[in-house]
C-alpha cells in the first residue's frame, strides 16, 4: 500500500516540497478528477498529521481490497495488523498524484505518482503508487485498491498533474451488468493470450498512453516502450481473473486477479496478484490504461 507497507503506522515528518495545484478550470481535467486528486493530497496531509496507519484507515473504503502474502482480503484488516512504529524513529513518507483518469459518470477513477520515504534522515527510498478510487454513498472519494512498485530510481513524471490520454472515449452508455460482463471477458481473454505471447497479448489491448508497472524497474509510460519490454518476457503459466467493476457510465473499469509467471532456467515461478484499469474507446472496445503486478514475497 503506497508500496511502503513496512512503514504503515509510523509517524511521519512533513516533506518540504511544493505540491502541484490542479484547478477545475483546466479544460482537459474533469472536475471529478480534480476532486479525486485533491482528496489524495488531503490523504497525504492526514498522514503527516496523525501517521499513515490512521490516515489509511480514514481514506480507505470499508470494502477496499488488499493483496496479502497468500490471498486478497479486506485492506482495512491488513492495515490494522501492521505494527505501530517506535516512538524514537523519524520517518519521511510522502506521495503525490501526477497522472490519473476518471469515468464520465465521475464515480470511479485512478491515480498514480511518486513515493518517497526515509528513516531517521537516511537515504531516500523511491516508489511508485497506483490507487483506484470510488465515490462513496456520502459523495466522497475513497481508495478501494492501492498497489505500488519498488523502481530502480526516482520515477519521472510530466510536470504538474495530467489526465491519462485516450485517443477516443466511449460515450454510448451501457447498463452496468453488461459492461462488467464484457470487461471480465476482456480480462479473461488477455490472461489466456498471455499464456502464449505477452507481446502479442498486450499489443492487442494496450492503450497508446498505457502505464505498465513492474517491481525492480522504472514504469513504462506508453504502449511502445511497454511492448518492447513485454516481448522479452516469458508467458504466464497460470492465472485467474477474480473481479471486475465498471463505472456507471460504462467507460472505465478495473479488474484484479492472480497470475503465475513461467520460470526461466529452472528458477522459481513468480506468483502474485495483478490489477488492471481499463478504458473503453469510442467503438466500445476495452483498452488497458494501467497494468500493475504485485508478486508474492519469497517464503
Amino acid at each position: 500500500m503506497k508500496q511502503i507497507a513496512s512503514t504503515l503506522g509510523l509517524t511521519f515528518v512533513l516533506h518540504q516540497a511544493l505540491l502541484f495545484t490542479v484547478t477545475a478550470q483546466a479544460p482537459s481535467i474533469p472536475p471529478a478528477l480534480v476532486e479525486m486528486a485533491d482528496t489524495e493530497r488531503a490523504f497525504v496531509r492526514r498522514a503527516q498529521e496523525v501517521g499513515a496507519k490512521q490516515a489509511f484507515l480514514d481514506y480507505f473504503a470499508d470494502d477496499a481490497v488488499g493483496f496479502g502474502q497468500d490471498h486478497a482480503g479486506p485492506a482495512k484488516s491488513q492495515i490494522r495488523q501492521q505494527p505501530d512504529p517506535p516512538k524514537d524513529v523519524k520517518i519521511l513518507f510522502w506521495w503525490e498524484p501526477r497522472v490519473g483518469d476518471v469515468a464520465a459518470s465521475g464515480d470511479l477513477g485512478w491515480l498514480t505518482g511518486p513515493v518517497r520515504s526515509s528513516r531517521n534522515d537516511g537515504p531516500v527510498r523511491h516508489g511508485n503508487y497506483a490507487s483506484i478510487w470510488k465515490r462513496q454513498p456520502d459523495g466522497t472519494f475513497k481508495v478501494i485498491i492501492d498497489v505500488g512498485i519498488d523502481p530502480t530510481a526516482e520515477v519521472p513524471f510530466p510536470n504538474g498533474f495530467t489526465r491519462a490520454a485516450m485517443e477516443s472515449r466511449y460515450t454510448a452508455g451501457d447498463i452496468r451488468p453488461l459492461a462488467e460482463a464484457s470487461l471480465l471477458a476482456a480480462d479473461r481473454a488477455l490472461l489466456e493470450a498471455l499464456k502464449t505471447s505477452p507481446g502479442d497479448a498486450y499489443g492487442a489491448v494496450l492503450a497508446p498512453a498505457a502505464r505498465v508497472h513492474r517491481n525492480g524497474r522504472l514504469p513504462f509510460a506508453n504502449r511502445d516502450a511497454a511492448l518492447e519490454w513485454l516481448r522479452t518476457q516469458p508467458a504466464l503459466s497460470g492465472g485467474e481473473a477474480q473481479y471486475a467493476e465498471v463505472a456507471q457510465s460504462g467507460d472505465l473499469g478495473y479488474t484484479w486477479g492472480t497470475y503465475a509467471l513461467a520460470a526461466r532456467g529452472g528458477g522459481p515461478i513468480e506468483t502474485g496478484h495483478y490489477v488492471r484499469v481499463w478504458a473503453r474507446d469510442a467503438a466500445g472496445v476495452w483498452k488497458v490504461s494501467l497494468d500493475v503486478t504485485q508478486p508474492r514475497r519469497p517464503s
